[in-house]
């Protein structure tokens, strides 16, 4: 997606920064006081994840708004390895339509020209969020770019999107047989 269709779909007011190995730590002190004013993560938690953050959202005011993070592994008896991406959305920017999407698609661009020494062959995203397991949101998450494999042990949707637009198949073992 070029430039100017992400700002199109972007709420009026916001911007995404791509940050993925370019975290200060000015940026660093907010993303942790974000996660844990919010109670997601516990300080250790939080400062962990700094390492992982790739794109920052911010609302009007300059605030963050939310945040898209990765890290790399190999799935279940798999010799390749995946970014394995998360998105959090602070509960007060989650009316703003339109702004996961703009984030997963500006993170997509980020991770597949990122230089990570396993190459890693797509991403991975497990979805926590119930109100994304429901039929109606599997449209707009396909839509993404992303193959539904399934759903985790614990009863999470799992998706994925390979860089070079092969169908992904889930490994032996990652997803639930009941």
């Amino acid at each position: 997606m070029t430039d100017d269709a992400l700002l199109l779909r972007l709420p009026h007011g916001y911007r995404i920064d791509t940050v993925l190995g370019h975290v200060g730590p000015a940026l660093r002190d907010e993303l942790v006081g974000m996660w844990t004013g919010e109670g997601v993560l516990a300080p250790p938690d939080a400062l962990r994840r700094v390492g992982e953050v790739v794109v920052v959202a911010r609302g009007p005011e300059g605030e963050i708004a939310g945040v898209n993070t990765a890290y790399v592994d190999r799935p279940a008896n798999l010799p390749v390895a995946y970014w394995f991406y998360r998105t959090f959305v602070r509960p007060s920017h989650r009316s703003a339509w339109g702004l996961p999407g703009a984030m997963f698609e500006q993170a997509i661009g980020a991770l597949r020209e990122h230089p990570h020494a396993d190459r890693p062959r797509g991403i991975v995203a497990i979805v926590e969020n119930v109100r994304l397991m429901r039929e109606s949101a599997h449209e707009e998450i396909a839509r993404l770019g992303l193959h539904r494999l399934g759903r985790d042990p614990a009863g999470r949707d799992v998706w994925c999107l390979n860089f070079d637009g092969s169908t992904p198949v889930a490994p032996p073992g990652m997803l639930d047989r009941a």
